[in-house]
């Protein structure tokens, strides 16, 4: 499919429409992560097609109906812009980053952009790991940190999980002492489950005093999708404490992971220690245009959040009232023990059009990650789902 700059304009006009959600598919890239992850980088095209209309791709843990119209509407605003450098336009990231300063009692120096949070974890793992400087994470947490320690050759303290498949927050506070990173993803990706601000508080706590110079990065990345009582950011810790960041990222109930803008922010000194490694002129223009208008526009991100939550209470009893075993989640995605190889289920799934979540190790012989899409996605999935798995029909499937 070529996109033209007539054709992009007019997609950009549908705005934040429901109906026009495959037409935003050339904006919100969906689809894309999973395929790279399933079919490896190597000899990818230079453009994957968006999936078919009869295909539901459920995979990457996307907004299934991309940015809202203020984001579309900014951005459509910038396009008259695109031949300058980010510095000559008339917004900037420097804007960007004052408006979420702003947000959590800061300024611009405060945060720093990335074309994604993936930058910023990677970042992350450069400045404060090393041969000597471990990084401590989950056993079954978005993989990305122990990659980059991996390949740098930091060595790393993987957790392992509760028995109800959480981040163990005492036994992780125990392996930083000493360590150079501790990464603590919350909501955790993959398996959707969340700690309190009072628990995260206390972790944070008991590392800077048990051990000052580890650094603690709190991934935030499905923050707005949580709707238990007891969360809340972490943003007020990584204000007071030296060494101690919030990532987040307009990717998820923004749906903007095509656009590619994440951040982090923390204390000043802090951030200046990521930011020389930021990718110059990484965030682009209509980038930033489109995270400016989508921070303008709340009752969209809560209209989101809502539509999410529907539709995950809706797989979550599906799967449930089959005696299946979903972990409870917090998130736009779900973790589930289907009972077989996840690459088993993936491929009988791909067959039937649902194309789901990719391999979790330790957890990929028994469980699969499924991202929430819209109702009716949800509807055509779990139809499928029960096929796969040999399970009856009940009456939440036929909804």
């Amino acid at each position: 499919m070529k996109t033209k700059r007539r054709s992009f304009l007019s997609l950009a006009a549908a705005g934040g429409n429901a109906t026009n959600a495959a037409a935003l598919h050339a904006i919100s890239a969906r689809g894309r992560e999973a395929w790279e992850a399933e079919n490896g980088f190597r000899g990818a095209p230079a453009f994957i097609p968006p999936p078919a209309t009869d295909e539901v791709r459920i995979s990457s843990n996307e907004n299934p109906l991309g940015p809202g119209p203020a984001a579309v509407a900014a951005l459509r605003g910038e396009y008259g812009s695109i031949m300058r450098y980010p510095m000559n336009a008339r917004i900037s990231g420097t804007d960007l980053r004052q408006r979420i300063g702003e947000m959590y009692g800061g300024k611009a120096a405060n945060v720093v952009l990335a074309p994604g949070s993936s930058e910023i974890l990677r970042n992350a793992v450069r400045v404060y790991t090393g041969p000597d400087r471990a990084l401590v994470t989950g056993e079954c947490s978005y993989e990305n940190p122990i990659r980059t320690a991996e390949y740098f050759g930091a060595p790393v303290k993987a957790i392992p999980m509760t028995g109800g498949l959480s981040l163990d927050l005492e036994k992780m506070a125990g392996a930083s002492i000493g360590a150079g990173l501790v990464f603590l993803c919350n909501p955790n990706n993959p398996t959707g489950t969340v700690h309190s601000l009072a628990d995260v508080t206390d972790f944070v706590k008991f590392v800077k005093k048990e051990s000052p110079y580890t650094a603690i990065l709190l991934d935030e990345a499905y923050y707005d999708y949580v709707t238990h009582p007891s969360f809340d950011t972490g943003a007020e810790l990584a204000m007071r404490h030296r060494d101690v960041f919030v990532g987040r990222t307009f990717s998820k109930a923004f749906g903007m992971a095509g656009l590619r803008v994440g951040y982090a922010f923390g204390q000043a000194d802090t951030i200046a220690r990521l930011a020389p490694l930021q990718l110059t002129f990484g965030t682009s223009i209509l980038s930033i245009a489109a995270a400016m208008g989508s921070l303008e526009d709340p009752e969209y991100i809560r209209n989101e959040v809502k539509r999410n939550e529907a539709a995950r209470r809706y797989t979550l009893d599906f799967f449930s009232n089959h005696g299946l075993d979903p972990v409870p989640s917090e998130t736009n995605f779900v973790f589930v023990n289907i009972g077989r190889p996840a690459a088993e289920f993936r491929a009988a799934c791909a067959e039937r059009g649902i194309f789901v979540g990719r391999d979790f190790p330790p957890y990929e012989k028994t469980h699969a990650r499924i991202s929430i899409g819209t109702l009716d996605e949800m509807q055509r999935a779990t139809a499928v789902f029960a096929e796969v798995l040999g399970l009856a029909a009940t009456d939440n499937q036929q909804q």
